[in-house]
């Protein structure tokens, strides 16, 4: 399949299917957290506890409910943020002068010359339903270029990070190196020509169904310097 030319600025949406599976897992967290608090606190009222560890622990007890429903309700937020229309809080934004990456209320501004070409850091972690390996497209900052070749600083100084598997349907190491790819020429193009970037790209078909044209360029906009934040409040 051959790659389909857009118009820049360009949206990157997150996959709704994962956010739908994330959404009804953390409903379910978040609904048994409350409903165990409630129990305990009814106990609590109702009767007293034998065995007490220190006296006043059951009046205690019922607050261990608490963080668990504070993690449900962050992860039943954040998948919701993924599910509504176009994505608006949690995207990844490519124009030709810069690219932005907002999750939640957290926005982050780069311009392409602030930060070093693209690289794929793969982290693995341990689950208990097995081991899940997840594909980052990461970026360090303006002259940090040679840690690019150390797996290890090439994570851990990046100062942009992009889950290559929220954005497609395919295979998340192919998908990467696609990503990495399309990345890369963007980015050359606005460094070798300043002021006359292209308008528009050839979207690799990995990531065809997750991208959305999103209008004319805004005006110049300040970027943020690599290794800084800027939160937009709404």
């Amino acid at each position: 399949m051959d790659d389909v030319m857009m118009k820049l600025p360009l949206r990157l949406i997150p996959r709704k299917l994962g956010a739908v599976f994330l959404c009804c897992f953390f409903l379910f967290f978040f609904g048994f957290s409350v409903f165990w608090t409630i129990m305990a606190a009814a106990g609590v009222m109702t009767g007293g506890m034998e065995n007490e560890p220190f006296p006043g622990f059951r009046y205690a007890f019922p607050a261990f409910g608490i963080p668990f429903m504070v993690v449900g309700f962050v992860g039943l937020s954040t998948a919701l943020m993924k599910l509504l229309p176009g994505s608006p809080y949690w995207h990844v934004e490519i124009a030709p002068q810069r690219i932005n990456v907002r999750r939640g209320f957290k926005l982050r501004q780069f311009a392409w010359s602030e930060i070093s070409p693209f690289g794929i850091s793969v982290k693995t972690r341990s689950t208990k339903g097995g081991k899940v390996t997840t594909y980052w497209i990461v970026a360090l900052g303006k002259g940090d270029e040679s840690f690019l070749a150390d797996e290890k600083a090439r994570y851990n100084r990046s100062v942009l990070q992009i889950n290559a598997g929220e954005y497609t349907h395919d295979k998340a190491e192919d998908a990467a190196a696609a990503m990495v790819d399309w990345l890369n020429g963007i980015r050359a193009e606005a460094i070798d020509r300043p002021g006359r970037a292209a308008t528009t790209t050839a979207v690799p078909p990995d990531f065809r169904g997750a991208v959305r044209e999103i209008g004319a360029a805004p005006g110049p906009m300040s970027a943020t310097p690599a290794g800084r934040s800027s939160v937009i409040e709404r």
